[in-house]
Formats: structure tokens, C-alpha cells, sequence
């Protein structure tokens, strides 16, 4: 069995930017700049927008989260265990909220997980998103 080359995020990136007209060229910088990878060749490119559809897309999801699932749990039982404990004990004794003390913990975690750029980038599109629900969320109620 041979192992996918790129990773589903990789393809769908590539599969949205050419849905916003972009060209071929534009998206293999855009790739190689965002996920730091040699970028796919047009052609792979061509037939991942071809062949990939939504069950296609949410196997190899799936996929891809049961291969981290492993390493992910137990990095989160060891964090908890050596770091957060600490973190919350410190906090009650300072007198300080525990929950906004586990909060800031756990996003400093994520953003060392993920690095700095790719979990401000996340946060951003997150709320950027959530601006665009809210508004059209008003828009709908006003109507």
C-alpha cells in the first residue's frame, strides 16, 4: 500500500485556491509558501479536483485524524499531567481564576503544537468567519 504523498489539507488548499480562479503556478507557490513542502506537480493538482469529492474527502479526513489520534493523546495526558496540573494549583493559590488560567495554558499548548504563524493564522480565519455568521446572522433577524 503506498502512502499519500500529501496531506488532505494540502489537497483541499489546492482544490479551494483553483475554485478562487487561481492559476496552477500561483497555488504550487502558495503551497510550498503556507505548508513549507515541495510542492505537487500540476498535474497530481488536476486530478485531485477531479477525483475528490465530499466522501473521498471525508475518508481521507478521517483518515489522516486516526493516524494523529495516537500521538496526540498521549502528548495531551503528558502536558496535563507535568504542566497544567501546576499551572491550576498555582493559580488557586494566587488567588486567581483557574479557568482563565487552564484557558491561557491550553492556547499557549496549541500555539506550541502548531507554531506561531499557522495558530495565529487559524485564529484569524476563525474569527473572520465568526464576523461573517454574526452578520448575516443580523441580517436575516432585521428582514
Amino acid at each position: 500500500m503506498t502512502r499519500a504523498r500529501f496531506k488532505t489539507e494540502v489537497k483541499l488548499f489546492a482544490i479551494n485556491e483553483r475554485a478562487d480562479g487561481k492559476r496552477w503556478q500561483i497555488i504550487r507557490q502558495h503551497i510550498q509558501e503556507r505548508f513549507n513542502v515541495p510542492p505537487p506537480t500540476v498535474r497530481a493538482m488536476e486530478k485531485w479536483g477531479k477525483s475528490l469529492n465530499r466522501e473521498t474527502i471525508t475518508a481521507e479526513l478521517m483518515k489522516d485524524v486516526k493516524g494523529q489520534l495516537p500521538k496526540v493523546e498521549a502528548a495531551a495526558q503528558m502536558q496535563v499531567a507535568q504542566n497544567l496540573l501546576p499551572v491550576l494549583f498555582k493559580a488557586k493559590e494566587a488567588g486567581q481564576d483557574m479557568e482563565t488560567a487552564a484557558w491561557k495554558w491550553f492556547f499557549q499548548w496549541v500555539e506550541t503544537w502548531l507554531g506561531r504563524e499557522r495558530f495565529k493564522h487559524l485564529i484569524e480565519e476563525y474569527f473572520a468567519e465568526q464576523k461573517g455568521s454574526l452578520a448575516s446572522t443580523t441580517k436575516e433577524t432585521k428582514i
